[in-house]
């Protein structure tokens, strides 16, 4: 019993280096903490002093770990935004670009958030601060505040705004913008018009976003440079991508894939929901449209039209639906305002999953190896699916052709055509195959950061580049400069040299003549 006790007590012990972390997110979605929180849950748990500011604090207590909850911070939403709302607002990759943009919520408020102002005033000292950077870097200050190496974390894929600040590469010829909705290899007008979409990102979050960081930050905090060296300061930016999902991009050493990491092992189910999947012979589809995204919203039309397909086929249906009632529900279908989604996909008898395409969930059934039919509605929903379509392991329903025949023959074809589930399969065994797990990797690099006093090695010289260098555009003036200078000496001597030739022979060709008519003249 000694020995078990004793054991416990080493396990919450580390040998090496304790470290000091603060962690501050800034962005009240689940969806967005997902990411960071298992990795410093597991920092914690491996000894390290770790102090979170979020909107989700743990119920349970951590040894190591402490919460100050931020959640009353932020204004609660004014009103449900409903599917079809979102779906008609983010109708193009333009819209979901302005929605991104004006309509995302920002962390400003500090004078009127307790636990950040006592932070502001706060002389602790951090051996490294860990973000969130999506769509605002105001809390990126607090590194810069603490004098403590700066890591980031994204939710999705790499952005073209973060690109820059780690030199990491950013190509729009296959660098597919988080919201075109583009794979990797795109046509011509695909690749001019993702151009304009990163040039429009770009200058949206330089002069618009990080201009008013820069207020925000000068205002609030005390001696620390502007934003724009604040933010190129910084050491480590985990993206939440996988190659398998999101298709290959060049990462610098400082950019680290932990896609996947939020995917724990499967749990046991509710008995209800358990029962309700082992007793269908022919297996359960199961429906979500995601944390945000109500399914409770859709219109009646749209709404009738999965009710009848649900009700044509054999599979019971899981539906993930916030209402008291769903109108028409037929007896193959169960509702419920929450479902375990991570431990439904896992379950054998699941044999698709309905969904929004977030990449949460996505990663999930891919994990999993559960094929896909894809509703997606913004950001890069689209782009999640179209991936999915590409590798034959899921299909895409445009929210405007939803209807009872369209959606009824999907439904058949992924439930019926066993390609899908093959390509899903292989597509969960890449997904799968790692030389490390998402959170072992995240752990590992953060720690070499704080071991490495910034890890400034890992920084490219690309990344203090200037735009014009980057783009090579002074080298390029320079041999256009050379060979135009070359080209015009080469003209010109080249026309010196023929007019005087044309000279000697011309000239004395002349002085012959009058030589001759002289001399008829005298004679």
């Amino acid at each position: 019993m000694l020995v078990a006790v004793f054991l416990v007590f080493l396990s919450y012990f580390s040998f090496g280096s304790c470290y000091k972390i603060l962690a501050v997110m800034p962005f009240p979605s689940i969806s967005h903490y997902a990411i960071p929180d298992p990795i410093l849950v597991r920092l914690a748990e491996l000894g390290h002093e770790v102090t979170v500011y979020s909107p989700f604090p743990k119920k349970e207590k951590i040894p190591n770990y402490r919460n100050f909850d931020i959640g009353p911070c932020f204004a609660p939403p004014k009103e449900v935004l409903t599917v079809d709302f979102m779906a008609s607002m983010a109708s193009n990759s333009l819209n979901n670009l302005i929605i991104l943009f004006f309509f995302t919520p920002k962390f400003h408020d500090f004078e009127n958030c307790k636990p950040f102002m006592e932070l502001l005033n706060s002389d602790e000292k951090y051996d490294a601060v860990l973000t969130e950077t999506f769509i605002t870097d105001v809390t990126t200050a607090f590194a810069s505040k603490f004098d403590a190496p700066l890591i980031t974390v994204i939710p999705n894929v790499m952005l073209p705004w973060l690109s820059s600040r780690m030199g990491n590469p950013d190509n729009p010829a296959y660098v597919p913008n988080i919201i075109s909705g583009y794979l990797e290899k795109m046509s011509f007008l695909e690749r001019t018009w993702n151009t304009v979409l990163y040039v429009l990102s770009n200058t949206l979050y330089k002069y618009l976003t990080t201009r008013n960081d820069n207020e925000i930050v000068q205002k609030y905090f005390k001696s620390v440079p502007p934003m724009e060296d604040i933010i190129g300061n910084t050491s480590l930016l985990f993206t939440a991508s996988n190659s398998v999902i999101n298709g290959p991009i060049p990462l610098v050493p400082g950019v680290v894939d932990i896609g996947g990491i939020h995917i724990k092992p499967a749990k046991s189910l509710p008995k209800n929901i358990e029962k309700f999947i082992n007793e269908s012979k022919h297996g359960v589809v199961y429906f979500c449209m995601g944390s945000l995204l109500r399914g409770e919203t859709f219109p009646p039309e749209k709404r009738e039209a999965f009710l009848y397909a649900f009700s044509k086929i054999p599979q019971r249906v899981l539906w993930k639906w916030e209402g008291d009632v769903l109108p028409g529900k037929s007896d193959n279908i169960m509702i419920s305002k929450w479902m375990p989604q991570r431990d439904i996909l896992a379950h054998p008898n699941v044999k698709l999953f309905i969904s929004h395409g977030g990449l949460l969930g996505t990663s999930e059934a891919v994990y999993e190896g559960v094929p896909v039919l894809g509703i997606p509605i913004f950001g890069d929903q689209r782009t999640n699916i179209k991936s999915l379509e590409a590798n034959g392991a899921g299909e895409l329903l445009d929210y405007n052709e939803i209807s009872k025949e369209v959606v009824l023959e999907k439904i058949q074809r992924l439930l019926n055509d066993p390609k899908y589930k093959e390509n899903a399969k292989l597509l969960s065994d890449r997904y799968r195959d790692r030389p490390m797990s998402p959170l072992d990797t995240a752990v590992y690099w953060t720690e070499y950061v704080i071991r490495h006093k910034g890890a400034p090695h890992l920084r490219t010289a690309a990344a203090d580049m200037p735009w014009y260098q980057y783009l090579l555009l002074d080298v390029i003036a320079f041999i256009v400069a050379v060979l135009v200078a070359g080209l015009l000496i080469i003209y010109y001597t080249t026309k010196f040299i023929l007019r005087a030739i044309y000279g000697l022979i011309c000239g004395g060709g002349a002085k012959k003549g009058s030589s001759k008519s002289d001399k008829k003249k005298r004679n």
